[in-house]
């Protein structure tokens, strides 16, 4: 199916959505919650202000889009189009989220809240995880080399299940890692 394709446009506070490929487009103040995106196309898109909470991402292709102050509640990454998918993501509230087995090398989460986020078998490669709360967030057999969670908080990753190798890690926010050890740290 050959989709209707949409070049360097503004929305502003929409409501609704088309399903198109979508080029050099910003999207601002818009209310896509619980709408489809289902088989559309962003290619260095930028939303800003937006609610994207419960939209339906299959097969959505997300190349090069930045997503800015957006709430985005449940949404399941792991359905879109896996091809040169590049995400990032700055003051968003990504909560109860799902990035399960995707490749997410050198993803921007930055001032992100990440509640009960699912990074299960995601690739996460030098990710950035600046100043991000990530209180219930799940990682397991994640490869988390080079990440960066120095200013991170509320992270529980268990280093046993993880790779971890080259990871950063604060001095303050280190003893997370031991959690499952249950050490009492003075």
């Amino acid at each position: 199916m050959e989709l209707k394709l949409i070049e360097e446009q503004q929305f502003v506070k929409e409501k609704e959505f088309e399903i198109a490929q979508y080029e050099l487009c910003e999207f601002k103040g818009c209310d896509f919650s619980k709408l489809s995106f289902s088989e559309a196309k962003f290619e260095e898109c930028t939303f800003i202000d937006c609610d994207l909470s419960l939209v339906n991402l299959t097969y959505t292709y997300l190349q090069d889009v930045h997503f800015k102050n957006c709430k985005m509640l449940g949404l399941h990454f792991d359905t879109c189009n896996p091809f040169l998918l590049k995400v990032s993501f700055d003051n968003c509230n990504l909560s109860s989220s799902s990035f399960y087995r995707l490749e997410l090398k050198a993803t921007s989460f930055v001032n992100c809240k990440l509640n009960d986020v699912d990074y299960t078998e995601a690739l996460l490669e030098q990710a950035n995880f600046g100043a991000c709360d990530l209180l219930n967030a799940k990682f397991e057999q994640s490869k988390l080399t080079k990440a960066d969670f120095s200013t991170a908080i509320n992270f529980n990753i268990n280093p046993d299940e993880n790779q971890l190798k080259g990871a950063i890690f604060s001095k303050d926010n280190v003893a997370a890692l031991l959690t499952k050890y249950q050490l009492e740290i003075k």
